[in-house]
Formats: structure tokens, C-alpha cells, sequence
């Protein structure tokens, strides 16, 4: 009788594994579904930012010819208007401005993103319980 019992509950399991089986089965088709739509609407996506950038430079073209035209229709395009280009600072009239007195640093302090900055901030708070538990 123990052997009708053991083959009892073996069917038992087999049912059940196919039973976990087919559903992972079914998990595994439902997620590459998913993934194909997902690939299709990146497609779409990449697709259209191309199609964008495409029409951007298109319309940065034209926007300088546009303006070469302008420049060219009020003459801002005449070597005379080129060389004048610097008059304010060669005029003899030109008003000097004090400048304040202020000292300059010796070294131009380094630019340090936030990310940087949250390291030193947990280095030094780090460093302040490691000194904290030394003096207990």
C-alpha cells in the first residue's frame, strides 16, 4: 500500500510542476510580448528624434540664410560695419569706471558637481562618528 501512496503522490507533484510549469510558461510569453512592444515604441521613439534633429538643422539652415539676407538688406554686411565693430573701446571719450578693490584669489577654486560634495559630506560625518566612538 505505501508504494500505491508514494505513486500517488508523485502524480500529485507532476501535476503540480506542469501545473508551474505551464504558468511560468504563460509569464514568459506575456514578457516578451511586452518587450516586443516595448522595442517597437523605442524604434518609433529613435525614429522620430531623428526625424526631429533632421528637421532642427534644416530649420537652423534656413535661419542663417535668412539672416545672412537681413544682414545683407541693411547693409550689416559692409567691411566698413566689420571694422568699426570694436568703437566703444577705442573712444577717446570713453568714461573709466573704478574698479573695487577686492582681492582676487590665488587659485580659482574647483568647480564640484553635488554628487562631490555628498561624498566629503558623508567622508566627514563618517570621520565624526569614527572619532565620536574612539573618544567613548
Amino acid at each position: 500500500m505505501s508504494a500505491r501512496r508514494e505513486l500517488r503522490a508523485a502524480r500529485e507533484e507532476i501535476t503540480e510542476l506542469r501545473a508551474a510549469l505551464a504558468e511560468a510558461g504563460r509569464a514568459i510569453a506575456a514578457r516578451d510580448e511586452r518587450i516586443d512592444i516595448l522595442t517597437s515604441q523605442h524604434a518609433d521613439a529613435s525614429a522620430r528624434v531623428i526625424e526631429l534633429t533632421t528637421q532642427v538643422c534644416q530649420l537652423q539652415q534656413q535661419l542663417a540664410a535668412t539672416q545672412r539676407q537681413l544682414d545683407a538688406a541693411l547693409g550689416m554686411d559692409d567691411p566698413a560695419v566689420e571694422s568699426g565693430a570694436g568703437w566703444q573701446e577705442r573712444r577717446a571719450d570713453r568714461p573709466t569706471v573704478p574698479q573695487p578693490i577686492t582681492p582676487a584669489p590665488r587659485h580659482p577654486l574647483p568647480r564640484r558637481s553635488g554628487e562631490a560634495a555628498a561624498y566629503r559630506l558623508l567622508a566627514a560625518a563618517e570621520a565624526d562618528l569614527a572619532a565620536e566612538e574612539v573618544t567613548r
